[in-house]
């Protein structure tokens, strides 16, 4: 009887057996399909990879262009050996990157580590008949050089960045991390570069995350305008008090009765709290979900990704309707909300490739016109643009103003446990037909309207005066 038993549970346990290495064929299957499409270019160009380091001989390293063609990395062959040229140094030190033998590679060296280091077989095989070097493919970018150095030396030896877009199409035009390195001297300088305090190795652009202060309330002004809440009117004592909790107004100025509109331009505090409780923590995260946070922002720029946490505590909420709290920003992700609405609520995913051209001139690639994502309706990011205009116009934004330009923007002055505030500004220009969408941040610089505006402005009109002469 036993026999008989086991007999009949042995076909039943095959089928466990069978379904088990179908699942796990499953399993491995789906992780190659998405390692392959989806984290194989991070993985390859993550500057810990070995393989980065291991340099083809017979390839000389391709050279990088800004978008006019102007060389910003380049190799020189000398007895034998190649070593790596950057034309502007620091400038671009974050950016481009740096290609060592000893430490492997960053940012667009590393991204773009296999074009550069590739040639096609044609003109490999003529090199060799002809005994000369085979150069490796060009990779021009969508940066502008005069646009990127203008913004580096205007920063200086502040701790910040600056990231500048073309708010219609995505191309990233300038995208500045302070402090900087020196790429031509990696190597030498390795050891000091790691060991100081202030990192100067981190690509703060794409890969510092703030708490972005009152840059925010663009995000709480766009889920008000969704529930209906345009009209709220409140009165403005210059604090709020949350369960115990007190929330200031700036210098404890209170602004009495006061509308969307003019809490917008003067960036009222008291205004955004009480706004943002209203709006309850649901409508409060779904519209920071809707523009990016806790989401990829391009799939062609490596990033960190901004993070809103739900909280469903009134003290909780209310900080990050001003974006307090535990809500934090890169400065690209900062930009590309500018860039939305400059765009009429169209977000275009940020990138930095602009083509991949051979060493006879040849182009191997051009990128391709990028699809955009709508955020917000056309009308919602109108009422949104012209509040931006007001701020530069008559609030806090009046440092970024530039005569006959109508420059649109947002303050911020960001509270941060480790020290004094962080100073914020973003916007574009000009505002009735966008050409510059940009974000600075000034690490402890205090009141955003007082010094993150003013540098906004410069690198906008320089922008805009380039942009004309072409």
């Amino acid at each position: 009887m036993k026999k008989v038993i086991l007999m009949s549970n042995l076909p039943k346990k095959i089928n466990y057996i069978k379904w088990f290495f179908i699942i796990a064929f499953l399993g491995i299957g789906i992780y190659l399909l998405v390692f392959n499409f989806f984290q194989a270019k991070y993985i390859y160009s993550n500057s810990y990879n070995k393989r980065l380091r291991i340099q083809n001989t017979d390839i000389v390293r391709g050279d990088i262009l800004d978008r006019n063609d102007t060389v910003l990395a380049s190799s020189k062959v000398k007895n034998g050996n190649s070593n790596r040229v950057y034309e502007f140094g620091r400038h671009f030190s974050h950016i481009i990157g740096y290609h060592s033998q000893q430490l492997g590679s960053t940012g667009i060296e590393a991204l773009y580590d296999k074009e550069l280091t590739s040639s096609h077989i044609v003109n490999i095989i003529k090199s060799k008949i002809n005994n000369e070097p085979i150069k490796g493919n060009t990779v021009k970018l969508t940066l502008d050089k005069t646009i990127q150095v203008y913004a580096s030396e205007l920063l200086g030896s502040k701790k910040g960045s600056l990231v500048a877009l073309n708010p219609k199409t995505g191309e990233v035009l300038a995208l500045v991390s302070k402090p900087d390195f020196n790429p031509s001297k990696i190597n030498a300088n390795w050891n000091s570069l790691i060991e100081n305090e202030n990192s100067p190795l981190l690509n703060r652009a794409i890969d510092g995350l703030y708490p972005p202060g009152s840059i925010f309330k663009i995000i709480t002004t766009s889920a008000a305008l969704y529930g209906n809440y345009k009209d709220l009117v409140i009165d403005c004592t210059g604090s709020v008090n949350i369960n115990g909790y007190e929330m200031k107004d700036s210098n404890n100025k209170g602004h009495g009765t006061i509308n969307l509109d003019k809490a917008f331009t003067l960036s009222c505090n008291s205004y955004f709290v009480n706004l943002g409780l209203k709006l309850g923590s649901e409508n409060m995260y779904n519209e920071a979900v809707k523009f990016k946070f806790n989401k990829k922002l391009s799939s062609y720029v490596l990033s960190k990704t901004s993070n809103f946490n739900k909280k469903d505590d009134e003290k909780s909420l209310a900080q990050q309707s001003i974006g307090q709290g535990d809500v934090l920003i890169t400065p690209i992700h900062a930009a590309s909300i500018a860039a939305i609405i400059a765009n009429d609520g169209v977000l275009m995913p940020p990138y930095t490739l602009s083509e991949i051209i051979d060493m006879n001139g040849n182009s191997v690639k051009i990128s391709k016109s990028i699809k955009g994502e709508r955020i917000i309706d056309s009308d919602k990011a109108k009422v949104i643009k012209d509040m931006m205009s007001n701020v530069v116009k008559s609030g806090t934004g009046k440092r970024a103003k530039l005569s006959g330009i109508d420059v649109a923007g947002k303050t911020g002055t960001a509270e941060n446990p480790h020290g004094k505030p962080h100073s914020w500004f973003i916007g574009f220009a000009p505002a009735e037909d966008p050409q510059i969408a940009i974000a600075v941040i000034i690490e402890n610089g205090g009141s955003g309207g007082s010094n993150a505006a003013p540098i906004a402005g410069k690198v906008i009109k320089k922008a805009l005066a380039n942009m004309r002469k072409k």
